[in-house]
């Protein structure tokens, strides 16, 4: 284990974030009882299921208030999270590599570097535990340039195209795009080898003469000379067995040849515990960088490991596979951003099956959730922000009726959840109309206007969609001159028997602070304890007056200090 640490006692309560594919990182909270409590993975990755992050509450501790224990592991393979309680009712938590089917053979004068865990001590509860994780991977885990760079408005064409597009199509895609104010046009799968639906081509990178036959070159350039930056999904731990590449290198792939091989999403797994591998996929990646003069790469990963044998290690190092598959990949990482610092990197793992410290180096931010969901993204980046970032969270707007849940929310509800995050796009701009494409380029002017205050504000949560209707959450700048808040109500509720006010927290209680919206001017004190208006609900009769109602409402408020 990375770390171990004994409490005097077991008068807490564990928190820690679970789920699956489209529901990642929901807040789960159950007190300790005697024995070994554990969430962990083996599957290759840190995983979808359970994030490599469990805390300690006091059971009379709050969101802000009372003491808090975190512990997060750097590392997005196979992890153990556990707290044991003895029969004296000490608490020992320990984290670190999942003991099950890891071995390493050291030779004489050899060492082993075990991954780091970051503990986080809070006095102010929940969130004061968060801000300090924030800070520190802010300040420290995420790399130069990009804790200061402002990362770019993107629109990424898979839910508008799928694999279904020419460059002509991609052309007219970007060009609307630019319209609107969108900086960076990124294309997703579908672009390389004989690529039309997911079970071919992967390990063929190059472009696909059908639909591309100018080149990736081609289709850069035009796109640059919009004013527009290029970006690219890539796909490199994966490979299908109908591929070139699976033709001239089978034992590149995990697992045992001579028996059955498993198949996730209609595709296997490169060996990344080889570093020909890593070397070979670094000179295709690298190449397609130079010629593309490539801004942003979205890496994906979409299916866990299941064969885990390396035919290039010794039987009595195949307890070694696992780790040094994730180093073969952090190896890939290191070599392209060392050599291309400019390039922002956004991970992937069918969404949000690889969203942790190790990858935050690398990749400054993540792919929260495949489910673009505005109502769903809620519990999605309530529950991320524990831990992580705001700035780190990948949140876009999408088409509706949603492609993952079938449910129709508003343009503006979409885009008041995705603010809180990376914004950007996943929509086909030629289908929106006027007044769509207005309301967007304000959602876009407003998203520039703010977008260093969710870098680097402090982040309050103020409550809970895993315990209410309502979600609230906020942002406030260190010196504390601004604040952007967003407030959202799942389901309507005739005649509610609420005030409309919401309590916000991280104020100056001296400074007067003036709402864009309403051009009402409150003090931070009174914001915090009295409250701040909340625009008038729709209460069954009021309908000349009301400002919001129905299901799926959201607000957004700047707050200005003088």
């Amino acid at each position: 284990m990375s770390s171990s640490i004994d409490f005097p006692d077991s008068d807490y309560k564990m928190i820690h974030l679970a789920g699956t594919w489209s529901r990642e990182r929901h807040i789960e909270a159950h007190d300790l009882r005697p024995g070994v409590q554990s969430i962990a993975s083996i599957r290759g990755a840190s995983s979808h299921h359970h994030n490599p992050f469990i805390a300690l509450k006091r059971k009379t501790a709050t969101e802000h208030e009372n003491e808090v224990y975190g512990f997060n592991f750097v590392y997005s393979s196979n992890f153990l999270a556990q707290v044991e309680v003895d029969h004296y009712e000490v608490a020992r938590v320990m984290v670190g590599i999942h003991p099950h089917q890891f071995r390493w053979k050291l030779a004489a004068n050899e060492c082993f570097q075990a991954p780091e865990v970051v503990m986080v001590y809070s006095e102010k509860g929940l969130n004061g535990m968060s801000q300090s994780f924030h800070d520190l991977y802010r300040n420290h885990l995420i790399s130069e340039p990009w804790k200061t760079v402002e990362r770019p408005i993107l629109i990424n064409n898979w839910e508008a195209t799928y694999f279904d597009f020419d460059e002509e199509k991609l052309v007219r895609i970007a060009e609307s795009a630019r319209e609107l104010g969108i900086e960076l046009f990124v294309l997703d799968d579908g672009w390389f080898g004989k690529r039309n639906d997911d079970t071919s081509s992967l390990g063929d990178w190059y472009a696909d003469e059908e639909k591309l036959p100018k080149g990736l070159p081609s289709l850069a350039k035009k796109v640059n000379d919009l004013g527009m930056q290029f970006g690219l999904w890539f796909e490199p731990e994966m490979i299908n067995p109908n591929s070139q590449l699976y033709q001239s290198h089978s034992e590149w792939v995990v697992g045992r040849r001579e028996e059955h091989l498993t198949f996730g999403r209609n595709q296997l797994v490169l060996d990344f515990s080889r570093e020909e591998v890593v070397q070979y996929l670094f000179e295709k990646m690298r190449d397609i960088i130079i010629k593309t003069q490539l801004s942003y790469i979205k890496w994906d990963m979409n299916r866990n490991i299941t064969d885990a044998f390396s035919v290039a290690l010794k039987i009595d190092q195949q307890g070694e596979f696992f780790h040094r598959y994730i180093l073969g990949v952090y190896a890939l990482y290191e070599k392209l951003t060392t050599e291309f610092p400019n390039v922002l990197f956004e991970s992937c793992a069918g969404g949000g099956g690889r969203f942790d410290p190790g990858m935050f180096y690398y990749a400054p931010q993540a792919w929260a959730s495949d489910n673009t969901d505005a109502v769903e993204r809620l519990k999605i980046q309530y529950g991320t922000s524990l831990v992580y970032p705001i700035y780190s969270i990948g949140s876009h707007v999408s088409a509706s009726p949603n492609h993952q849940t079938l449910r129709a929310t508003s343009l503006e509800m979409r885009a008041n959840t995705a603010y809180f995050g990376t914004f950007g796009y996943e929509l086909n701009p030629l289908e929106l109309n006027e007044e769509e494409r207005s309301i967007i380029k304000d959602q876009i002017r407003l998203y520039t206007t703010h977008r260093s205050l969710i870098r680097d504000g402090d982040f309050y949560r103020l409550l809970s969609p895993f315990e209410q209707n309502e979600t609230a959450w906020m942002i406030v700048s260190k010196d504390k001159k601004e604040a952007l808040v967003g407030y959202y109500k799942v389901l309507t509720t005739p005649n509610s028997k609420k005030q409309q006010i919401l309590s916000l927290k991280g104020l100056d209680d001296d400074v007067l602070y003036t709402i864009e919206e309403t051009k009402q001017s409150f003090c931070g004190d009174e914001l915090m304890y009295r409250g701040l208006p909340l625009s008038i609900e729709f209460n069954g009769v009021n309908s000349n007056k009301a400002e919001r109602g129905g299901d799926y409402q959201s607000v957004v408020y700047f707050l200005k200090g003088k």
